[in-house]
C-alpha cells in the first residue's frame, strides 16, 4: 500500500511538472529575469497551470544552441533570427516580447542637435555594423535629411559596456546602444538626440515596434498550445504588477544592479515605456515594412537568405 501511494505520488508529480512545464532559457544578468521573477514570486506560472523552470545560460549563442538543440523549449530573440531559420526550412514562431530599444543619445552639453550636426563625428555603436537601430537611423536620415549617416559619421563599433562607459566619461559625444544602457545614463547628462519613437512615425511605422520576442518550436507550439498561450498569459500578467505596483519594483530592485535612485527610476520608467498594448495584423505589417528597410540597408548579410518577412513565423495569441 506504501510504495502504491508513493508511485500515484510520482505519477501526479510527472502530470503536474512534466508534462506541464516549460523551461525557458536566460541570460543571467538580462532584464527579462526582472519579469520572470515577478512571475515566480506570483507564482503566476502555477496559477495558470503549468510550472517554469528558468535556466540561466552564459550567451546569446548559448541560448540559440540550447532552444536548437531542444534542452529549452522557450528563449528571448529576434523576429529576424526567426525568419531566417524559416526560409532555411527550420520552423521557429515568434511572439512580442517588449517594444524597448535603443536609440541614439547625445551629451547634453555637446552643440548636436540634429543628426546633421553629427557630421565629423564619432558615434559609437553598439550592436555593430548590422545594428538594426543604427540601420533604421540610417533609413530616417535618408527619408528626412536625404543624407547616409554612414557617409558623414565616424561608426565606432564596440560592446554595448564600453559605448556605456564611453558616454558616462564623455570620451564619446554620441552613441546608439541598448535601452537598459540609455536609460542609466539618463541621470549622467544623456539625452537622446530623437526619440525612437519619432524615427517611427517620420518612417510611416507604428510605436508599438518590437524587434524582441519569446521564441520557441513551432512543432512543440502546435503540440502545447495550451501550454505556451499559458505562459504568455502569465507574462502578460507579470508586466501589469510591474506597470502598476511600485512594492514589487523595491522588491526585485536587487537584480536590477543600480547605482542610484536615479538609475532605479530611469531604468523603471524605461521598462514602463517598452510594455506591448496590442499586437495584431497592423503591427505585422509594420514589420513587413521594417524587414524591406532592413534588406535595403543591410543586405543579405543581415536578413539572411529570406526576400519577404514570412508573416506564417508570428505566434496568433489575441490576449493582448
Amino acid at each position: 500500500m506504501k510504495y502504491k501511494l508513493i508511485l500515484i505520488l510520482c505519477l501526479t508529480f510527472i502530470n503536474l511538472y512534466g508534462q506541464n512545464s516549460l523551461k525557458i532559457g536566460v541570460l543571467a544578468f538580462g532584464t527579462v529575469n526582472w519579469e520572470l521573477d515577478v512571475l515566480k514570486h506570483n507564482k503566476l506560472d502555477l496559477k495558470n497551470g503549468f510550472n517554469l523552470e528558468i535556466i540561466n545560460l552564459a550567451s546569446k549563442n548559448a541560448q540559440l544552441v540550447a532552444l536548437q538543440g531542444n534542452d529549452v523549449d522557450i528563449i528571448v530573440n529576434d523576429w529576424l533570427w526567426v525568419n531566417t531559420q524559416k526560409s532555411n526550412g527550420k520552423n521557429f514562431s515568434f511572439y512580442p516580447y517588449s517594444k524597448a530599444t535603443g536609440t541614439l543619445v547625445v551629451n547634453k552639453n555637446s552643440n548636436i542637435n540634429s543628426l546633421l550636426d553629427l557630421r565629423g563625428k564619432h558615434l559609437g555603436i553598439a550592436g555593430g555594423v548590422h545594428d538594426k537601430t543604427w540601420f533604421l537611423f540610417r533609413a530616417y536620415g535618408k527619408n528626412k535629411f536625404n543624407i547616409d549617416l554612414k557617409d558623414i559619421v565616424n561608426p565606432l563599433y564596440a560592446q554595448a559596456p564600453i559605448i556605456y562607459k564611453k558616454m558616462e566619461d564623455n570620451s564619446l559625444e554620441a552613441a546608439i546602444n541598448f535601452w537598459h544602457f540609455n536609460s542609466k545614463l539618463e541621470s549622467k547628462n544623456i539625452k537622446p538626440l530623437i526619440e525612437i519613437e519619432d524615427v517611427y512615425k517620420e518612417l510611416g511605422l507604428n510605436e508599438d515596434l518590437s524587434f524582441v520576442g519569446w521564441t520557441f518550436e513551432q512543432k512543440f507550439a502546435l503540440g502545447n498550445k495550451e501550454l505556451i498561450n499559458a505562459f504568455l498569459k502569465a507574462s502578460k500578467e507579470s508586466k501589469e504588477i510591474l506597470n502598476s505596483d511600485e512594492n514589487e519594483w523595491n522588491r526585485i530592485r536587487n537584480i536590477m544592479q543600480v547605482e542610484s535612485d536615479e538609475e532605479f527610476e530611469s531604468l523603471k520608467n524605461g521598462y514602463k515605456k517598452g510594455i506591448i498594448s496590442t499586437f495584431n495584423e497592423k503591427n505585422i505589417d509594420d514589420f513587413q515594412k521594417v524587414f524591406k528597410m532592413l534588406l535595403q540597408e543591410g543586405g543579405k548579410d543581415f536578413v539572411g537568405n529570406s526576400d519577404y518577412l514570412d508573416n506564417s513565423i508570428f505566434w496568433q495569441f489575441d490576449s493582448l
